[in-house]
């Protein structure tokens, strides 16, 4: 089954309208947050915790309710509430209907009835409690279907503990809310049967059902109630009931015998609200009960929608559906899309939900000398009024979202693509041309299962795709997109422009699937990736893409990984990130079966780590943050036992829980492929080999692109021991915010696993000038107060301009990823199966010891063949040895000469320096590095490696290594002018007579 089948933020809504959006607001309560810090939770707020309770709102679906979209954290920590919004409610049907004098149908009371105990047993069973029921709360769409607002509130606010106003509306409390009797527990509380039962009666009456406003009658009467529960059942024909603020009408209605109401229906309606009436909680039906009575049993019940099955899409038949206009109308740009979606643009677009109500003058408050109590007591009369604050704590007013702006953008992004960026689908394989890219032949180092085998019809490109650009009015123009790389694969398909496709079989998009359209021109403008992500148009398209990717997945994860290489958008990151790593089957069983509960000795050290993990985050530094982090870092612990607890774990777990906080299990198994793949055996017991092998590698590949930079740090003794720890340790989430993290991240997980430690030399690299001009002791300042700011896009980029140019054997490490063994040939490029027999020595891996000890790294002969057109040779045996064999084009030259015939190496200009030597290769190589010339490198194994290695010739037979052993007779030179005559020259240099095979 498709991993993200049912997800809400990917469905598509085919038959809805455009739907609207609302805010409303509150202030969270000072006191609350100041009890939170009292009892040492310094970094927990109310704010927070609102906010972390109200992520599980956002999943909360139902056809009656209204979804959540968003929580915003504004000034004085006034929170700011988006959800989905329709304009009709029953408090405006009832006013419409008295005043044209119609009475309320009972059959569309039993559906509105049906309907809202609907939606409340859905949330009873996510244990929630609306508690601020309404007439103006509970809205109707166009269809005069019931849609729940507002009914998330008490249950963020935790019961009303986090803020400072009562939540709820006295006239439809019930009576156990004044006697504080209401549990808030699951199936007991029953106050929203009673606030429905009001509701209703008003609405059938067409009467409030109290007189009075003042809140201490309406309480008073309540109490009375209850009193009155005690000693009768049939409270609403007691004696003193006529002394209570209650509409006489409604009273009435409530007294109406079935004998004397000659309506069998009004009867009917009458027994069901003195039903949902009772004040004994007890004896009151709960929402679930209510659905099961008699009078709800003919209510229209919902039924499911008609899908079209999966169609199979023919190479030489049109696949137009004859039930479809031949001119249909012009699609709206916002139709069909996720609410979630719509309201993503809306923020692109420039909407803000706090600066919208500035600019309306909600929050305007009223003048001090204004706010004086005018209130005066006469004769137990009150006379004058107060005027309370316009900017007051909770405001139920409802400010609805406009689109316009949204409209405009994309209209405008529709006439001009002069800023669009040019997409680099292959972001790993581009490479200066005179250079070498070692990641060509091993795009995606990563194990494959035998339905990952590529075939003529998988791997589908845009070609296949057809570009909509939104258009007049939001409507929509389709344009054919130019082809893609594997143009030449899928030519022969055709498809109609019904909109059927074959989105039921294999990875393909559909034809209606909205795509950019790519700039064929290679001087395009290539915008900064916070551009793109804040330009709504381009966001627009990629959102259309990877929702059908994702939707189709995992028959398009190779397609969404072609994709994901040029940027990720940030409303799906969380997905596509568990799509990235290759998440299938059943993840809520897998995650539920592990226990998260049993002590296994890392407990301590979580509860310590869990209250510090990035709590400037909204959603960490709340409770359920805090109990969902413990929880996954124990699920961790308890599935991994052959591993350990290693502060630094939370922080590597908190960029999956904070893009996948409702969702834990998917977080979870994100983890457990991430740590494999780039961090394997880094939580061993004992992990020192495994880190001093990391760091020694991270510190050979920083010689080999920045000599400069690590003959310094070498010089004054700063290793890479002393500040990279934390950085590998937790892939720089220790060291940077997530929002930094999310864009590093988004790269290091469709690169090579040896990716993060090229970041480390480009964060290195960024503050190179820095670096050089400081000693040890200002080094370490640097790297433990006040870290200088890093640009993670160029950090990236460098990155990954680095990994492409280095041989994967300089940076072969023993402790791997998991599956290293399998993709020996692949990921290091033995094309010659030599690992397929028993190694030799120089195919042995160097110790740990070996690789701290030595600054430059090693290259096998493997890779020094790729080589070779750009590679300056330098051969340190003797004269004689070179002079018996030695590589074509090399430079036979003597390490203690180095200083005089340096700077002609330097004229030579060429990328890459390899040293063959028989003895004394690493120190050496450490003198070229100090020299700062780039790309230094040993050959492992020297000319034995060479004379070993089996070369092919075409398709003739392997041949012995004479075949690349030169044994000519080699020409010497020295400085110009020297005549040799009773003095040693400076250096003597022997050339191979065969030139370099140079590329230009």
């Amino acid at each position: 089954m498709a991993l993200f089948a049912n997800t809400i933020d990917l469905q598509v809504h085919k038959n809805r309208s455009i739907p609207k959006l609302a805010s409303c607001n509150f202030v969270a309560s000072a006191r609350s947050s100041e009890a939170l810090a009292q009892s040492g939770h310094l970094a927990v707020s109310a704010p927070s915790q609102i906010i972390g309770r109200f992520q599980f709102l956002k999943t909360l679906t139902h056809a009656n309710l209204c979804e959540y979209v968003d929580i915003h954290r504004g000034k004085h920590d006034r929170l700011f509430v988006v959800s989905e919004h329709f304009d009709q409610s029953l408090q405006k049907a009832r006013s419409i209907e008295s005043d044209i004098g119609l009475t309320t149908n009972i059959s569309l009371l039993k559906q509105w009835a049906y309907e809202i105990f609907s939606a409340l047993d859905y949330l009873q069973q996510n244990t929630i409690v609306h508690a601020s029921l309404s007439p103006h709360n509970i809205l109707l769409d166009s269809k005069q279907q019931v849609k729940l607002s507002g009914f998330g509130l008490f249950y963020m606010t935790g019961q009303g503990v986090d803020v400072e106003f009562p939540v709820g509306y006295p006239a439809y409390l019930a009576p156990e809310c004044v006697t504080d009797m209401a549990t808030g527990k699951q199936g007991y509380d029953k106050r929203d049967c009673w606030a429905v039962a009001i509701i209703l009666v008003e609405q059938f009456t067409h009467n409030s059902f109290w007189t009075t406003s003042d809140v201490g009658l309406i309480f008073d009467s309540l109490m009375t109630l209850s009193e009155w529960a005690e000693e009768s059942d049939d409270i609403w024909n007691y004696k003193g009931i006529d002394s209570l603020d209650i509409n006489k009408d409604v009273l009435r209605f409530l007294q109406t015998k079935d004998t004397d109401s000659p309506d069998n229906d009004s009867s009917e309606f009458r027994n069901f609200i003195l039903c949902l009436l009772r004040v004994s909680v007890a004896s009151r039906p709960s929402t679930s009960q209510v659905l099961s009575l008699a009078f709800l049993s003919d209510a229209v019940k919902p039924t499911g929608t008609w899908k079209r099955g999966p169609v199979l899409a023919s190479d030489s038949l049109d696949p137009d559906d004859p039930f479809d206009s031949p001119n249909p109308a012009p699609k709206d740009a916002l139709d069909g899309l996720p609410i979630s979606q719509i309201y993503h643009l809306w923020r692109l677009a420039g909407g803000d939900v706090e600066l919208d109500l500035i600019k309306r003058g909600v929050f305007l408050s009223t003048p001090v000398i204004e706010r004086l109590p005018r209130i005066c007591t006469l004769h137990d009369l009150e006379v004058g009024a107060n005027t309370n604050d316009t900017a007051q704590l909770y405001s139920d007013t409802m400010y609805v979202l406009g689109f316009k702006e949204l409209y405009q953008r994309l209209e405008e992004g529709r006439k001009t693509h002069t800023d669009r960026f040019e997409w680099d689908t292959d972001y790993f394989m581009v490479v200066d041309e005179n250079d070498v890219n070692f990641l060509l032949a091993s795009e995606e180092p990563a194990k494959q299962s035998k339905d990952d085998i590529l075939s003529e019809n998988y791997f589908l490109y845009a070609e296949d795709l057809v570009q909509q650009t939104p258009g007049h009015g939001g409507a929509f123009v389709s344009t054919p997109l130019p082809t893609t790389p594997s143009a030449s694969r899928s030519t022969n398909r055709s498809f109609s422009w019904s909109g059927m496709s074959r989105s039921g079989s294999a990875s393909s998009l559909p034809v209606t699937s909205p795509t950019p359209l790519t700039p064929t021109q290679p001087s395009a403008p290539k915008l900064p990736l916070f551009l793109r992500e804040q330009d709504v148009n381009y966001q627009y398209y990629r959102q259309a893409l990877f929702s059908e990717l994702l939707r189709q997945y995992p028959m398009s994860r190779k397609e969404l990984l072609h994709h994901a290489k040029v940027d990720i958008p940030p409303l799906l990151r969380g997905k596509v990130w568990a799509a990235v790593l290759g998440l299938s089957g059943d993840l809520e069983h897998d995650y539920d079966s592990v226990d998260k509960y049993t002590d296994l000795g890392a407990d301590r050290q979580i509860e310590v780590d869990v209250p510090r993990c990035h709590q400037y985050n909204q959603l960490l530094a709340s409770s359920v943050g805090h109990e969902k982090l413990r929880r996954l870092l124990k699920a961790w612990v308890s599935a991994n036992r052959k591993l350990v607890y290693w502060q630094g774990l939370d922080s590597l777990c908190a960029p999956f829980l904070t893009l996948n906080f409702n969702d834990e299990a998917i977080a979870f198994m994100c983890l457990q492929e991430f740590i494999p793949k780039f961090l394997n055996n880094f939580f061993l017991s004992d992990n020192a080999p495994v880190l001093q092998e990391y760091l020694a590698v991270f510190r050979h590949l920083l010689s080999y692109h920045d000599p400069a930079l690590s003959s310094h740090l070498d010089t004054i003794g700063f290793n890479p021991e002393l500040y990279a720890i934390p950085w590998f340790l937790t892939l720089f989430t220790h060291v940077f915010p997530l929002d930094k993290i999310y864009h590093l991240w988004d790269k290091l997980l469709v690169g090579p696993p040896s990716l993060p430690l090229f970041a480390g030399i480009a964060i290195l690299r960024q503050i190179r000038d820095t670096l050089l001009s400081c000693e040890f002791n200002d080094c370490i300042t640097i790297f433990s107060e006040s870290f200088p700011k890093v640009d993670i896009e160029k950090c990236v980029q460098s990155a990954m301009n680095m990994c492409k140019v280095t041989p994967p054997s300089v940076m072969r490490r023993v402790h791997g990823p998991k599956d290293n063994t399998q993709l020996l040939d692949s990921e290091f490029g033995d094309t010659n199966g030599m690992f397929s027999r028993k190694p030799a020595w120089w195919q042995e891996p160097l110790s740990t010891e070996e690789k701290k000890q030595e600054l430059a790294p090693r290259i096998d002969i493997e890779d020094l063949t790729k080589l070779l057109p750009y590679t300056l040779l330098l051969d340190i045996r003797s004269d004689q040895e070179f002079a018996r064999g030695h590589f074509p084009s090399a430079l036979n030259v003597q390490a203690a000469q180095l200083d005089s015939y340096a700077g002609v190496l330097r004229k030579l200009n060429r990328k890459y320096h390899i040293v063959v030597a028989d003895s004394g290769g690493p120190e050496y190589a450490s003198q070229l590095v100090h020299k700062q010339f780039a790309r230094v490198a040993l050959l492992q194994g020297g000319m034995d490696a060479l004379s070993a290695l089996l070369i092919s010739l075409e398709d003739g037979p392997r041949t012995t290594g004479r075949h690349v052993t030169c044994h000519c007779r080699p020409q010497k030179q020295t400085t110009a002018g020297f005549k040799g005559k009773g003095s040693e020259p400076p250096f003597v240099i022997w050339r191979c007579k065969i030139p370099p095979p140079l590329k230009k």
